[in-house]
């Protein structure tokens, strides 16, 4: 495997602006313009930025549809009507069942919930939840998280004597549902003046709502440490309201309200000494939340959240982590055969949007093995489990890429499908599954440039190894918390590296030393230990991460968490090693070897003995290794035109299976296969761009 490398788009702030703002604020312009970046333009905003306050939220009945569905609650609860929370089987639901669930109970309603089963029933309402609920006494089913496409489902519901409020936050198709209210910032006519809260947020907003209409004395801030879960682990924009719910969650998570999220937060091994993180809530908390609905029944988590006995909280929280465990064995499980497939299809290995099929996958777990296949291959991917001639799926996408507009275009092939530009689900009839890949393929073609298909780092901040202190990190950390469209602040710092090693039990982490003429800076690659073979002391580098602080025998250190790092290239250099990366041929790479003369065919000899010997240097007779720019280049040539011609070969030898080519951004990696021969005219890539003087074997 090659390390990971991306196109770096340095952040330029408004040099004139910055100043201002910094001088207003008494702040670094350094810092000033991390702000500025983040929507920052005044001391006042300033304020509200770095001391988020739940004081500052938005009135709940600016909402479209608030008003009627409180009255609709408040009515229920009011007569004793039996009220039925319907949520869906993720963090984001679980946490906004809980919550609503936790107010209404404690306001004396008569309220349950129900949550569908992942694997029986799926995403979303389904007509035989609807009958049961309705047979069982429901007058008002409120859904949380779920219910925005319901269209068919509310309309029986209605039929049965129930009334439905809607509370949602996904997409809305043409058609509404007919309910009692539609609470869903994303419906047309909004004019709340923040679209983008999870499902836990809408409930919260609700019960924000119940409370002013009833005019209700309940301290219901405590529910905030749920909505902050449920915000973060939804991948939902942290800014504006959810920067307030996530901050505030934070805030009180440190002496949990909540006895469930207590024991759970122990279980994933939170040190309470410690600040809570997005990063922590993303990797440590959900994961064996949703555990819970992967793997079996969801409702444990809301049961977790809305008990009273500490011994059962316990319990529970012990089962999730179980649970968990035995989920990240299925997960591995089904990304090798995933990753098997794609591996031995170059037609889906080269496809802009990979579309894999398999039987008997776990429904559970494909939306994570979906998330690992989109950060191996950086394209947008569907992975579809067949039963019974149906093959129901997760999706994920890359930035640029809006996953639900391409799926739109293809609704006459689904059954079901909903989500929103980064994620979706859907149910489709196995036999359609080739045509959604050939549909989805062409759309890429249209709205997916070369570009999107390289992972991007975006450095706002550049500094020399001296300029990094403790302060300035200090700083940075009171821009907490980080998380989606609010990244933790990159910083790219130059200099000549001094150290380059392997280190940890396993030598899965990388150390480098970056220095100038005053400091060193010490840096930390995790699971980047292979990049040991590519970079060495005495290098000129830039190296992109984000700045931490190293706490050693009582004193603390600045230092980088290593993200990527980059010799400097000239620019056609870098566009080449771009268009080698994409593993396909692009048009315009196509265009630049038509502008060029061709390569002489003893290029091919002269390359494919310069593999063998690095092979040999490295210890082997068929593997090798290196940067692509690292080769050596005479007078004659320039290292651009040795890089071009180097690929010119590769895609020789790739096409007549004489090698195995992995490259990403300038790291090259191959596997020569010995003992094969092959004539280089039998290649269509060879006879186009090469000077032929006969045969060679």
């Amino acid at each position: 495997m090659v390390p990971e490398s991306y196109r770096w788009e340095f952040v330029e702030q408004e040099s004139d602006r910055v100043k201002q703002l910094a001088a207003e604020t008494e702040y670094p312009e350094v810092f000033a313009g991390l702000l500025m970046a983040r929507g920052v333009h005044n001391k006042e905003e300033a304020q509200r930025f770095l001391y988020p306050s739940e004081k500052n939220m938005y009135d709940p009945f600016l909402m479209k549809g608030m008003e009627a569905a409180v009255c609709r609650i408040s009515q229920a609860m009011d007569t004793r009507e039996k009220i039925t929370i319907y949520g869906d089987y993720d963090v984001d639901g679980i946490t906004a069942t809980s919550i609503l669930y936790l107010y209404l109970t404690k306001a004396g309603a008569d309220a349950n919930y129900y949550l569908p089963d992942r694997m029986s029933e799926g995403y979303g309402l389904n007509e035989h939840a609807v009958r049961m609920l309705a047979e069982t006494g429901t007058k008002l089913m409120v859904t949380v998280d779920t219910g925005i496409s319901a269209i068919v489902e509310c309309r029986l519901a209605k039929s049965l004597g129930m009334d439905v409020v809607i509370t949602d936050h996904h997409e809305c198709q043409e058609e509404l549902p007919e309910a009692v209210a539609v609470v869903d910032a994303k419906q047309p006519g909004e004019t709340y003046p923040f679209l983008y809260l999870a499902g836990c947020g809408v409930s919260y907003k609700l019960v924000q709502g119940l409370k002013a209409y009833r005019n209700d004395q309940t301290d219901i801030t405590e529910y905030l440490e749920l909505a902050a879960v449920g915000t973060v682990a939804d991948i939902v924009p942290l800014y504006d309201e959810n920067r307030i719910i996530v901050s505030e969650g934070f805030k009180r998570m440190k002496y949990p309200a909540n006895m469930g999220l207590g024991k759970l937060l122990e279980s994933a091994g939170y040190d309470f000494k410690r600040k809570i993180t997005s990063g922590f809530i993303g990797f440590g908390l959900a994961p064996r939340l949703n555990a819970g609905g992967r793997m079996g029944d969801a409702k444990r988590g809301v049961r977790l959240f809305t008990t009273r006995d500490e011994e059962e909280a316990a319990t529970i929280a012990a089962e999730l982590e179980v649970e968990n465990s035995h989920r990240k064995e299925t997960e591995q499980m089904i990304l090798k055969q995933v990753t098997d497939r794609i591996e031995a299809s170059d037609a889906i290995r080269n496809s802009r949007v990979m579309v894999v099929a398999g039987e008997g996958w776990h429904h559970g777990v494909i939306g994570i093995v979906s998330s690992r296949i989109k950060d191996m291959y950086y394209r947008p991917n569907i992975l579809l489990s067949v039963e019974d001639g149906v093959a129901k799926g997760s999706a994920r996408s890359i930035e640029g890429f809006n996953l639900f507009d391409a799926l739109c275009t293809c609704s006459d092939l689904m059954i079901k499908f909903g989500g929103h530009a980064a994620a979706a689900g859907m149910s489709l009839k196995a036999e359609n599954v080739p045509e959604l890949a050939r549909r989805l393929n062409e759309y890429a073609k249209i709205h997916m440039d070369s570009q999107m298909l390289v992972p991007v780092q975006r450095p706002e901040l550049r500094l020399k190894p001296s300029e990094v202190t403790v302060e300035l990190i200090e700083l940075i950390q009171r821009m907490e918390p980080f998380g989606q469209d609010m990244p933790e602040p990159l910083a790219e710092i130059s200099g000549q590296l001094s150290e380059v090693r392997k280190i940890g039990a396993d030598g899965a982490t990388l150390r480098m030393k970056i220095m100038d003429h005053r400091r060193s800076l010490g840096t930390v690659g995790f699971r980047r230990s292979i990049m040991a073979e590519y970079y060495s002391a005495g290098m000129e580098v830039s190296i992109a991460g984000n700045l931490d602080i190293n706490y050693y025998m009582d004193r603390q250190y600045p230092q980088m968490i290593l993200k990527d790092v980059k010799v400097f290239r000239e620019e056609k250099i870098e566009k080449l090693m771009t268009y080698f990366s994409l593993r396909h041929v692009t048009d315009d790479y196509k265009k630049y070897c038509d502008s060029r003369e061709k390569t002489d065919r003893s290029w091919c000899n002269q390359v494919f003995r310069y593999l063998r010997m690095q092979a040999k240097k490295q210890g082997s007779d068929s593997e090798g290794g290196f940067l692509m720019d690292d080769i050596p280049f005479d007078s004659i040539h320039s290292a651009e035109e040795h890089i071009f011609m180097l690929m010119q070969a590769l895609y020789v030898f790739e096409e007549l299976g004489l090698m195995r080519v992995e490259t990403s951004g300038p790291y090259l990696h191959y596997e020569m296969f010995l003992g094969k021969t092959a004539k280089l005219v039998d290649s269509l890539w060879y006879r186009t761009y090469f000077v032929d003087f006969g045969a060679f074997q």
